[in-house]
């Protein structure tokens, strides 16, 4: 019995302690605490994340919803905060990356061109037409071009007229003619009469159609010409012939219409929004629906004046070389306008426009010598003064360019001698701007300089070497930053921004090396500098509804969600205008992996479909 009774108080006591082991290891681990434990740490609160998505966070533990892994435990102030603009941050397993087929590229400067397509109507150059009218009222009694679509050269016969009008005018000038051969034995005013009377008989057949040459025949002959022969006025073909042999025509009526065909108009009709950039001599490709393999090239030469209200088009007209006569008018035709992104100037010479431009070098070894001594904690007042000198000589310069740039780091400098090394640091991001805008339109001539972003500042500066030495936080973050570009010697290589050659405005994304004729217009290259334009391949970019974003590569498998600000879409490329700088490398193949990864968190909700209430906000967690 006794062992029965013992029995049965082992088991409820082995049950009371399991039922409140969580209590009576409270009570171990308080008794076990330092007496004199930190406020701050026995407030602390607690978190559960996951490591592989850092993002999923929860209030007690817990399996992650997306891999599956146990949340990780950590105090609420041990969460990574978000650099300045990352909206999100995606992490993903080398496993996924290969599976979801991620690549990432870096952003570049490059050769941007936007592309118009369009159509049109191919129409007659109204230049290149001629109305051949009756001059005189009589009687069509022979017709030299009997049909449509005859090719007559200028001066050929068209037709021969019989006018009683004619024969009149034709004997008052014979009369004429005679009468003043009879008085010249007479007195000085008799002459003078007949002259004037043969002049005006002479100039009323010119004004009839009649050649000089023709009267001459006439007065040699002595006799009147019975019928007056109509000359084609130009070379072209006849596309009218509204008389037949016998007809009577009137003074003014129509009798052939020519065209000269070796050049046609096109009507194209481009839409009011994307007529900007389109202007007089914007070169055209145009292709037929007649000869599709064939391309023809133009230049514009007229842009109406008014919006179509049915169709919101406006017609430019484009002028085009016909030499074989294979666009017709009235044919529908394709046409092509391609419009360079970039600013595009032409050279004097084929030789670099730099090698003209204005020295840089003074400024760039000033300011990389001040940069230096901000990466070492020092500030030096001569420097400073190094820099504002060098400014200050370049501001005296005709270019606009460099003088507007080159007062401001003047002025940034003045501003840095007044402060401490803290504000110094502060201005130096406004000075490293202007100068690198002055350094890459006009590259220093003997030395290579490299660009460097700081993500900490988001600000940019240059050096001479490719080690980093941060010049904004010196010893505290001497290695933040990434070199993303590079500023070549003017002598030795093209500018990061600017790109020369030979341009054929119909290709403005191309450069040829030597002159030559273009391959479609045939006309000469010109030697010019165009802006290349920082660009994101489109299939980097995704459109959340609100906004257009970017995922950004911070570490191996690590991707960080940037919202920017993007021009037109030009070819396979965005134009960036903010949110981007040089050599930042973007998920490009299997960008949307990475946004469906990112979807995923119902945190992001607000990225891709706006918060109620306000606006969207950048997260990082889930809670």
């Amino acid at each position: 019995m006794n062992v029965r009774l013992r029995f049965i108080f082992l088991m409820v006591l082995v049950g009371v302690i399991s039922s409140n082991w969580e209590k009576l290891q409270n009570y171990y681990d308080r008794w076990r605490r330092p007496a004199m434990a930190s406020e701050t740490v026995q407030a602390q609160e607690i978190e559960y994340y996951c490591p592989m998505h850092p993002n999923i966070i929860r209030a007690q533990a817990g399996s992650c919803p997306i891999c599956g892994m146990p949340l990780a435990k950590r105090a609420k102030t041990g969460r990574k905060v978000l650099v300045e603009g990352v909206l999100a941050q995606v992490q993903m397993s080398p496993q996924k990356v290969q599976m979801g087929r991620i690549a990432t590229s870096p952003v570049q400067y490059q050769l941007l061109s936007r592309e118009i397509r369009t159509v049109g109507i191919v129409d007659y150059d109204e230049t290149r037409r001629a109305f051949v009218a009756a001059r005189i009222k009589g009687r069509l009694d022979k017709l030299f071009v009997n049909y449509v679509g005859q090719k007559v050269k200028k001066g050929d016969p068209l037709a021969a007229i019989y006018s009683p009008d004619l024969l009149v005018a034709q004997e008052e000038l014979l009369t004429a003619v005679r009468q003043m051969g009879e008085q010249q034995g007479g007195s000085e005013v008799a002459p003078g009469v007949g002259k004037m009377l043969v002049e005006a008989a002479r100039r009323k057949l010119t004004l009839w159609g009649i050649t000089e040459h023709q009267v001459e025949e006439i007065l040699k002959r002595g006799s009147v010409e019975t019928h007056l022969t109509i000359f084609s006025p130009i070379e072209g073909i006849v596309t009218e012939k509204k008389v037949l042999e016998g007809n009577y025509v009137m003074e003014g009526d129509n009798i052939y219409t020519i065209a000269d065909l070796s050049g046609v108009w096109m009507q194209a009709k481009v839409f009011e929004d994307q007529i900007s950039g389109v202007g007089i001599g914007t070169a055209v490709e145009v292709t037929s629906v007649a000869n599709p393999n064939e391309i023809f090239a133009g230049k514009i030469t007229f842009i109406a004046y008014t919006v179509d209200p049915a169709t919101r088009t406006l017609a430019a007209r484009v002028e085009i070389s016909n030499p074989d006569f294979k666009l017709k008018p009235g044919m529908y035709a394709n046409a092509t306008i391609r419009l360079p992104v970039g600013r595009v100037v032409e050279a004097t010479t084929s030789a670099p426009a730099i090698a003209n431009g204005p020295s840089t070098d003074g400024l760039a070894n000033a300011y990389t010598a001040l940069v230096a001594s901000f990466a070492k904690d020092k500030s030096d007042s001569g420097l400073i003064s190094n820099v504002g000198q060098e400014a200050q000589r370049l501001a005296q310069e005709k270019n606009k360019v460099v003088r507007l740039a080159a007062s401001a780091i003047a002025e940034f400098a003045k501003q840095m001698s007044a402060v401490d090394l803290k504000d110094q640091r502060a201005i130096l991001k406004s000075l490293s701007t202007k100068v690198i805008e002055l350094l890459r339109a006009y590259p220093p001539r003997t030395s290579t300089f490299f660009k460097v972003h700081c993500p900490m500042v988001d600000a940019d500066w240059i050096q001479t070497s490719e080690e980093v030495a941060n010049p904004y936080y010196g010893s505290e973050m001497l290695k933040c930053g990434k070199v993303t570009g590079r500023l070549q010697r003017g002598g030795s290589g093209p500018n990061e921004e600017m790109a020369e050659g030979y341009f054929c405005p119909i290709y403005p994304d191309r450069l040829f090396d030597h002159p030559r004729e273009c391959p479609i217009d045939k006309f000469p290259m010109k030697f010019v500098r165009i802006a290349k334009v920082l660009a994101v391949p489109a299939s980097a970019v995704v459109n959340t509804g609100q906004r257009m974003v970017v995922y950004r590569e911070s570490d191996p498998g690590t991707y960080d969600m940037i919202e920017v600000r993007l021009g037109a879409k030009a070819g396979e490329f965005y134009p960036v205008l903010a949110g981007l700088k040089a050599g930042d490398r973007l998920a490009t193949s299997g960008a949307f992996v990475v946004d469906a990864e990112n979807r995923l968190n119902p945190a992001a909700g607000a990225q891709y479909f706006g918060a109620s209430g306000g606006e969207s906000k950048p997260h990082q967690q889930e809670h």
